[in-house]
């Protein structure tokens, strides 16, 4: 399910392995994996989307900017950065089995 993916996002972030707010933009270097809002549409947001390519930074998109914020305690989140290879891997499979686990759902109705 995707909440389990999100739910993975909120058990990092307390644990420091994921970064947001303009402390991601300084510490991209960290970074192994960016997660970012599938709505962002302003100016601001695609500059952003602009560094991440400088920095060759692999970007995830499956989320809504609420659903992210949500994970974290917070109204909306834009960009998330997470912090180690491992993490980063276990967030892919959780995203990904849940986006599999929703084209089950939706072939089965």
């Amino acid at each position: 399910m995707k909440k389990d993916a999100l739910g993975f996002l909120g058990l990092l972030y307390p644990s420091h392995q994921v970064i947001i707010g303009e402390e991601l933009w300084r510490r991209i270097d960290e970074v192994t994996l960016i997660v970012a809002a599938s709505d962002i549409v302003s100016g601001e947001a695609s500059k952003n989307l602009g560094k991440i390519k400088r920095a060759h930074k692999p970007l995830f998109q499956g989320f809504n900017s609420e659903e992210l914020g949500m994970a974290l305690g917070h109204a909306k989140i834009n960009f998330i950065g997470i912090v180690g290879k491992k993490a980063s891997m276990n967030f892919l499979l959780k995203a990904k089995k849940g986006e599999q686990d929703e084209e089950t759902t939706i072939q089965q109705k």
